[in-house]
């Protein structure tokens, strides 16, 4: 239970961080982009070896993260247009 704590705790600030950072970004949508594609990327690898370390890794948890991360960006892409 503990390392569930320390794997959500590390989520929270990669969302708190790229949160941020994209807010103070506020006039420059490239690097809001760039902010997104990263917070994204960070998500996905987070999922990852979080589901590695737990022992329940399989195929269709990686595509449901790769699709989250995606639909994530998508919508900041398109609140930038």
């Amino acid at each position: 239970m503990r390392i569930h704590i320390v794997h959500f705790s590390i989520l929270a600030l990669i969302l708190i961080i790229g949160s941020l950072t994209f807010f103070s970004l506020a006039g420059n949508p490239q690097l809001r982009i760039v902010t997104g594609i990263a917070m994204a990327t960070a998500y996905v690898v987070w999922g990852i070896f979080h589901h590695a370390a737990s022992g329940d890794l399989h195929l269709r948890v990686v595509i449901e993260y790769v699709l989250v991360g995606a639909i994530a960006l998508v919508f900041l892409l398109a609140v930038l247009g």
